[in-house]
Parts: C-alpha cells; sequence; structure tokens
C-alpha cells in the first residue's frame, strides 16, 4: 500500500516537473543548447481531501487536484533569467472502493477522495491528460517519464528524458530532467508522511514539495 500511495503522490506531483526540468542527463545526446536552472517552488492542493473512507459522491461529479508552480533563482549561460510559472488542474471522477471491505465502505456507492485509489487508471489517465503537450515558456514538453527515487535525504521523484520544442528555452531531445522532494520536517512533513502511509491518521488535503531541495533545469 505504502508504494502504492507512493506512486500515486509522483503521478499528482508529474505536472509540477513537467513545465520545466532540470541538469542534463545521461540519455541526452548532446547538453540542451539553452540550459536554465531554477529552484522548483510547489504546492498540490486536493478536494476533497484524501481519506481512507473518502467521501460518497454522485455518479457523475469529480474532484480536483490544483498544482500551483513558480520558478526562482533561475540562471543561465548569460546569468539571471526568470521563468513563468503555471497552474494545472486535474480531475478525477467518483468511483467504486475496491478496497470497500477494509475501508468499510459500500461496494455499491461512488467515492472521492479515497487515499488507496490516489495511484489508480483513473487518475493516472486523468493526469495523461492534463499533461499531454504542456506549455512551458513558449515551447511544448514531451515524453518526459517519473520515478520514485530520493532527492537528498527526502523521499521523492525524479523526472527525466523530457524535451521542450519550441519556445525560449528549447532543450537537446531527451536533455530535460527534474529533481523533487517532499518536505519531511515539522508539520508539513508529518502531512506528507501521512498521505504515504495511507492517511491512516487523518485526512489530507496538500501536498508539500521541498523548495529547498527541488530543482529544475530546462
Amino acid at each position: 500500500m505504502r508504494r502504492k500511495i507512493l506512486m500515486g503522490v509522483f503521478a499528482i506531483a508529474l505536472p509540477i516537473g513537467t513545465m520545466a526540468v532540470l541538469s542534463p542527463v545521461a540519455t541526452a545526446a548532446k547538453p540542451p543548447p539553452n540550459p536554465v536552472s531554477c529552484t522548483l517552488n510547489a504546492t498540490v492542493a486536493i478536494s476533497p481531501p484524501l481519506s481512507v473512507t473518502g467521501v460518497v459522491a454522485a455518479k457523475g461529479t469529480s474532484g480536483t487536484t490544483t498544482v500551483h508552480v513558480t520558478y526562482t533563482n533561475c540562471t543561465d549561460a548569460a546569468g539571471h533569467t526568470t521563468l513563468s510559472g503555471n497552474t494545472i488542474t486535474i480531475t478525477t471522477p467518483a468511483g467504486k472502493d475496491k478496497n470497500y471491505k477494509t475501508d468499510g465502505n459500500n461496494k455499491k456507492l461512488d467515492y472521492l477522495g479515497l487515499c488507496g485509489a490516489f495511484a489508480s487508471s483513473s487518475t493516472t489517465k486523468d493526469l495523461g491528460k492534463a499533461v499531454k503537450n504542456l506549455a512551458v515558456s513558449g515551447g511544448i514538453l514531451k515524453g518526459a517519464k517519473a520515478a520514485e527515487g530520493t532527492v537528498g535525504t527526502e523521499v521523492g521523484f525524479n523526472i527525466v528524458n523530457g524535451t521542450v520544442k519550441g519556445g525560449t528555452f528549447p532543450t537537446a531531445s531527451h536533455g530535460a530532467s527534474i529533481a523533487a522532494g517532499l518536505v519531511d520536517t515539522g508539520s508539513e512533513g508529518a502531512s506528507n508522511t501521512n498521505l504515504v502511509n495511507g492517511c491512516t491518521s487523518g485526512p489530507v488535503s496538500t501536498i508539500y514539495i521541498d523548495s529547498s531541495t527541488s530543482t529544475a533545469t530546462l
């Protein structure tokens, strides 16, 4: 269950990385022609909040996940530069609880905000639609892949093999990448840990990305 929830976090956070990406990766045929490195700042708001039992919802209704991204301290070969941020809203329809027995739910009803369904195929499908051909500073990001990993000492995710085509900062083929860590200290870290553990300590409405360790290079 912990791994499933983790992959759900990475899936929802994928648009965070796909808006701009960091440092050249080993698979790039050559360095990006115009590399830009930034600090990544992001918040992920989930409505309704994720919980073990979720909330009963009418068929046809949807929950929303809003990802707001900004970039700071951006530099390129010429010095300081700027990248515009973005906000993405992902909608996920209500559905049956596949874990209804352990969650104590009714198998005939539809639910929103199920923590155990966070990495479901419907969530991933909706995410794919949201990030397809995402605009990046006048260009379009294509082909980015996300995987579970670590960023410094934090649980996080790495996105590699992305290519920004056109715009102000195009990359070499497969030259875009990102590293984003989840806050692991204080109240924000406790909330992230609760999410990774299946929301067993209460509802989760926000995923916190650590701007002190998260970076993007385009």
